[in-house]
């Protein structure tokens, strides 16, 4: 059996220092299982997330090279943001992404936007299937965590049928409670930036 769900009542950080000049920080939430109806929803929010950390963060204000937004299919699943910035940026960055992660969970998505996310993951989901043992991996995962390796086959149409309202609904469900963890200088980053957020707002 798959374990269960992971559940997060509080958001939660924990540093570990270093004396290096570049923080580095990854927050995760409790995902949807890979059976649950929720999860097509989560993958394209999280699609929209990473796009708009990448945007905001890196490409309009310069915080950091390489911030993400991820969802993890594994026994338990975990979806989260991760970002590395020099002692300076990074309680912005952090800021920044959070602000995103709100915006998600009280802006519905524009259906043209919607539609072309979409796309866009199921362009990246096709070519990550392009090998026999990808395929053979898919199929496996779905027969140990999935309910079985039939509904891998379900995929395409469901995430097609992802509507705004599913997009706002999960990010406001699974969004929340972060769980940090911290590498670097805890006196230059603000702990309550981390403690303090709970449902992105």
């Amino acid at each position: 059996e798959a374990p269960p769900p992971l559940s997060f009542a509080a958001p939660w950080v924990e540093f570990t220092t270093r004396a290096i000049p570049t923080n580095y920080i990854q927050g995760v939430f409790a995902a949807p299982p890979l059976s649950s109806a929720d999860i097509h929803a989560m993958r394209i929010a999280s699609s929209f997330l990473n796009d708009r950390v990448l945007l905001e963060v890196r490409f309009r204000r310069n915080l950091s090279y390489a911030p993400s937004a991820f969802l993890r299919d594994q026994g338990a699943n975990v979806g989260g943001i991760y970002v590395t910035a020099d002692n300076q940026k990074a309680n912005e960055a952090v800021s920044v992404m959070l602000h995103e992660i709100g915006r998600l969970q009280r802006e519905a998505v524009a259906p043209e936007e919607l539609a072309a996310q979409i796309n866009s993951y199921l362009t990246r989901y096709y070519m990550s299937q392009e090998t026999n043992a990808a395929q053979a991996g898919e199929l496996a995962m779905y027969e140990l965590l999935g309910g079985g390796w039939r509904n891998s086959l379900a995929l395409l149409p469901q995430v097609r049928a992802v509507k705004p309202a599913d997009v706002q609904r999960v990010a406001q469900k699974y969004m929340r409670n972060l769980r940090f963890v911290v590498i670097g200088d805890p006196a230059r980053v603000d702990k309550n930036l981390f403690t303090v957020q709970t449902s992105g707002e």
